[in-house]
């Protein structure tokens, strides 16, 4: 493979809204430069980087994929992300490990949530980023329309440097604003012919130049006090101005043009060269000397200490286990064992291979700059740091939000539990963005994601690359249950049927406990009327019977049990007898100290645009939630409130009907509480209903 300088480099991430054309530009740009001889499309299923089965079958991009190009000696490594926001995991992955950003934006829509949501990780990590508009071919589309949401969207200017010539049926190029020149491209997206710009543009040209010259002028004194003046900025000045302030993201380039008719293209590429950072003008990343070391600032050196983060973890087929990963400083050898910081062990060595779509291609090493892939290493996975053991460099992990959306998921078969379990944990360690725990209450497996959708693509890997079936369920609440008076009794379990007998008698008194302060066990037994070696088995019994509780089946807490009298036999006591006596006893006294329900309240902080706050408050309060405090801040309202667990189960579908995909929020358990005597009944009448039906 062809090695290329580092200021020839460019790792630059696409990202959208679904729909916007995003994949179909990747597409575009490879056929534009030759590395595919066909013009692929994601709704026929050919496109480039959308090869995975269901992406073929759903028709939009599920997994980062790397696409990569060679225009004018420079090598750009292209990352298409997914557009869908069930899929953040690899939006954010990938925004990390790339040195810039290309926000592709529809023409007709405009911006959309999507947008919004990946123009702030951006802004989160700092990224400098192009806009192209695309769909410059579709009916109503807008340029201008476009441009003014992008410029409300930013604390960063967001200037053209183009306009497109004509629109909708009647698009055929753009006019740069810079050289004040037009551009007409072929069918295969290289510029065929430049001139003077078309005539009854002259208004449209003025008005666009003028904010680029305005923002551009801010960025350089010596410009903004000659711009100021009057005079006229030369061609020269004005590109290298844009060029170093797009860079260190101080402007945002806006670009037009259609991926479809391959127009705008080739101006695209040199704007990724020209105004897009190497990782050398990207400059240092924030590292650590060892895991929980001390912060310290790693340079893009080839010959500095190694330093690699994987960004995505896959499996092939065919070449089973794949980790993606980046090279920050250093210098990755195939034949040397790479050193996991992150869980401080080394791998084995493992085959390096340079990516491009699906194809793949064994290398001797990786350096800065560079995205590859290791094949089937041990047991490193996404997030971890791959350094030398000498180095010990360590990065921390992408942040990613907290799964909220929670699904029960059961196999249809009993005898697929065991592939089940296996095939969700190596489909979690994939996918750090996604959680799976075993209620120990409910007995349920539950998958915590972010979206409907992503769970769905998860059932479907289940059936078809592990052979497991199953079914999603809303998860059961985990509910507890405790005592609110006192209560006195007693309990003899006496059983003859021939040869020994059992004979216990055990005595107990019950009293609740503060919230939280848990189970307590009190031996006030006197004169030996239970014997010493029986105690422990009286208390088996009442922790046995704590487990299996008094109303519904769900365990009790907060309660103090004191047992202070009992019976027993000379030859018919045994430790099984005062258990079984302890537990009913327990539980005979237990419905006589006025038994409760108690149900999980979480705290909750709901992040919405402001317009939408009154509709957010209104719902929760109709899911029996409690309003604690709100803030406002720069048009977004977070809302901070405790709700029900059983209310808010899936309040993720909620939540994007109220704020139209607007909103986030963040769920954490926070107390117990009792459930509402209606409430109650109903739960108890549905437990009684499941028993009978099993």
């Amino acid at each position: 493979m062809k090695e290329y300088p580092l200021e020839k480099k460019r790792i630059v991430a696409m990202t959208a809204h679904n729909g916007a054309g995003k994949t179909s530009l990747v597409e575009a740009i490879l056929f534009s430069n030759g590395v595919v001889e066909r013009l692929g499309s994601v709704d026929s299923g050919s496109a480039f980087t959308d090869f995975a089965d269901e992406e073929r079958e759903r028709h939009y991009t599920i997994h980062d994929a790397i696409a990569e190009v060679a225009p004018k000696d420079h090598r750009i490594q292209i990352l298409d992300l997914p557009g869908y926001g069930d899929f953040v995991g690899d939006v954010r992955s990938g925004l990390r490990v790339a040195d810039g950003a290309i926000v592709v934006v529809c023409a007709v829509s405009g911006v959309e949530v999507e947008t919004e949501k990946c123009w702030a990780y951006a802004d989160e990590f700092k990224l400098p980023r192009l806009v192209f508009v695309n769909k410059m071919d579709r009916e109503q589309a807008d340029f201008m329309k476009a441009l003014t949401q992008l410029r409300k969207l930013s604390e960063t200017p967001v200037v053209p440097i183009q306009v497109p010539i004509g629109s909708q049926a009647n698009l055929q190029g753009v006019v740069d604003l810079v050289r004040l020149q037009a551009f007409y491209f072929d069918e295969k997206g290289k510029v065929t012919r430049q001139g003077e710009p078309p005539a009854d543009m002259a208004d449209m040209i003025e008005e666009a130049r003028t904010m680029l010259l305005d923002s551009v002028a801010e960025t350089d004194d010596e410009l903004c006090m000659r711009y100021l003046e009057g005079e006229t900025l030369k061609e020269n000045e004005i590109a290298s101005a844009l060029g170093a302030a797009a860079k260190r993201g101080a402007i945002v380039p806006v670009l037009c043009g259609s991926a479809v008719k391959l127009v705008g293209i080739g101006t695209l590429v040199d704007a990724i060269i020209n105004l897009l950072p190497s990782p050398q003008e990207r400059g240092e990343i924030a590292a650590r000397k060892g895991k929980g070391g001390q912060e310290m600032m790693l340079a893009p050196d080839p010959n500095g200490p190694l330093a690699s983060l994987i960004f995505k973890t896959v499996t092939d087929p065919y070449a089973g286990r794949l980790s993606y990963l980046r090279v920050f400083s250093g210098t990755l050898h195939a034949d040397q064992p790479p050193y996991n910081s992150t869980k401080e062990r080394s791998e084995r060595v493992c085959n390096l291979a340079h990516v491009n779509g699906k194809t793949m291609t064994v290398i001797p090493r990786a350096t800065v700059g560079d995205i590859a892939a290791y094949t089937k290493l041990d047991f490193s996975s996404t997030g971890d740091t791959l350094t030398s053991e000498s180095d010990k460099i360590y990065l921390d992990p992408t942040p990613l939000p907290r799964p909220m959306n929670q699904t029960a998921i059961y196999c249809l078969t009993k005898s697929d539990e065991e592939k089940l379990s296996t095939a969700l944990g190596r489909i979690v360690e994939e996918d750090p963005s996604m959680r799976m725990f075993r209620d120990p209450v409910t007995h349920e497996t539950v998958l915590h994601g972010t979206g409907e959708m992503q769970v769905d693509v998860v059932t479907s890997r289940l059936k078809k690359q592990f052979n497991v079936q199953v079914e999603l369920k809303v998860p059961k609440v985990a509910y507890k249950e405790t005592i609110t008076g006192a209560g006195e009794g007693s309990h003899r379990h006496k059983k003859q049927s021939g040869g020994r007998g059992q004979f216990a008698e055990v005595h107990l008194r019950l009293r609740p406990r503060g919230r939280g302060e848990g189970y307590n066990f009190v031996n006030s037994v006197v004169g030996g009327t239970i014997p010493t070696k029986f105690i422990p088995a009286v208390e088996k019994g009442i922790k046995e019977a704590l487990l299996a509780g008094i109303l519904t089946g769900c365990p009790v807490e907060d309660v103090e049990v004191d047992v202070f009298f009992g019976k027993d036999h000379p030859v018919d006591s045994s430790e099984m007898a005062f258990k079984i006596a302890a537990g009913m006893a327990f539980r005979e006294v237990a419905l006589k100290s006025n038994p409760i329900l108690l149900e999980p309240i979480v705290r909750m902080e709901i992040t919405v645009p402001e317009e939408h706050m009154g509709d957010v408050i209104g719902d929760m309060n109709s899911k029996r939630g409690r309003i604690l405090g709100m803030d406002t801040v720069k048009g977004r309202s977070t809302i901070r409130a405790t709700a029900p667990l059983s209310e808010v189960l899936r309040y993720s579908i909620d939540l994007k009907s109220i704020a139209r995909g607007r909103g986030s929020y963040t769920m954490e358990l926070d107390t117990y509480e009792p459930v509402p005597y209606e409430k109650t009944q109903q739960i108890i009448a549905d437990v009684k209903a499941a028993k009978e039906a099993e």
